[in-house]
């Protein structure tokens, strides 16, 4: 038999208090005074009370919910991102709707659809591979608040993300360092912002050291994709002395093409990965990597949503995560 939901009225009965105070405690409202919350807490806990969102839903126009939008869900830099997004959601008593678009912009265009049905109050996105640019005006068109993360298209709006150009010079500068004088660059195929300022980095980083460019290599973003690469990279008409990796993921993948290959990393070959994903600790040899702090960006994404949905006049605001650099065993030092 379906149990019946517990109503205020019956909280504000057991607890002795009128069906306003419970109120008040729902919404967690600094007005009640603690040993009070306590008390109601504690017999909304022993009468298995819960909020009737759809309920709150009508009488604030707000459904406590926010979409979450990423294009993938392999990668861990994703799952680090979205707990980052939760943690602060979770503060601000609002539930997230996560979704993959699968870096395709038709499913994503699909999924947006969704959530206007579900009446999320806002949106995080970071925009599939080939998002159109009007893609953001659509989106305020339908008066859904969006804060864009990691890649970005458009005119600059509400913005989460990393410093990727200073990302990649930081890496330069260490391999340089290490004594390295012949780089090359393992990309991906996907034509997006955050491609487009690594490989701006990179092209800074070499002028602004002089060190040889041995050369430019695109891959898929998977593992296997990396690992194929790396005949390519061996065949460049420079020969690399170190590679420096879109992501940790291709550098892993990278390390094992290269040692197919009879070329063993961190021997033969350094190799430098970007996000410090707690795959770089697991790889052999352990992988030096610039570390973006998922979590934080994904902290920043949702404070820049909640900031939006309190004021939705506020002037854009974009909040970038300065890298660091993780020194491990794949970067040796030249001899």
């Amino acid at each position: 038999m379906r149990q019946k939901r517990v109503t205020l009225e019956e909280i504000a009965q057991a607890a002795g208090v009128s069906r306003a105070t419970v109120s008040l405690v729902v919404r967690k409202s600094p007005l009640v005074a603690d040993h009070t919350r306590e008390r109601v807490e504690r017999i909304m806990a022993d009468m298995d009370y819960v909020r009737d969102i759809g309920a709150a839903r009508l009488r604030n126009n707000s459904s406590r919910t926010v979409g979450v939008i990423v294009p993938n869900l392999v990668n861990s830099f994703f799952t680090e991102f979205l707990s980052g997004v939760e943690d602060v959601m979770a503060q601000d008593d609002r539930v997230v709707l996560l979704a993959n678009s699968r870096d395709d912009p038709w499913r994503q265009d699909a999924i947006l659809q969704r959530f206007r049905g579900h009446g999320v109050d806002g949106v995080i996105l970071c925009p599939a591979v080939g998002t159109e640019p009007q893609l953001p005006a659509r989106i305020a068109g339908w008066g859904m608040p969006l804060v864009q993360a990691l890649r970005e298209v458009g005119p600059p709006l509400d913005f989460a993300g990393a410093d990727y150009v200073a990302a990649v010079r930081l890496a330069v500068r260490h391999l340089v360092a290490q004594g390295y004088s012949r780089l090359a660059f393992l990309s991906v195929t996907a034509r997006t912002s955050a491609r487009e300022e690594r490989l701006s980095g990179f092209a800074r980083a070499l002028t602004e050291t002089g060190i040889t460019n041995a050369g430019v290599v695109e891959a898929d973003l998977t593992w296997e994709g990396a690992a194929q690469s790396a005949a390519q990279i061996l065949a460049l008409g420079t020969r690399p002395e170190a590679v420096l990796c879109f992501n940790d993921v291709l550098a892993a993948g990278l390390m094992a093409g290269l040692r197919r290959a009879g070329c063993e990393p961190g021997r033969d070959i350094a190799v430098v990965g970007l996000d410090d994903l707690p795959l770089a600790e697991l790889t052999h040899p352990a992988l030096t990597s610039v570390a973006m702090d998922a979590p934080r960006i994904g902290r920043n994404a949702a404070g820049l949503l909640a900031r939006r949905l309190a004021d939705p006049a506020a002037v854009p605001q974009r909040d970038i995560v300065a890298p660091r650099l993780v020194v491990r065993d794949s970067s040796f030092q030249k001899v």
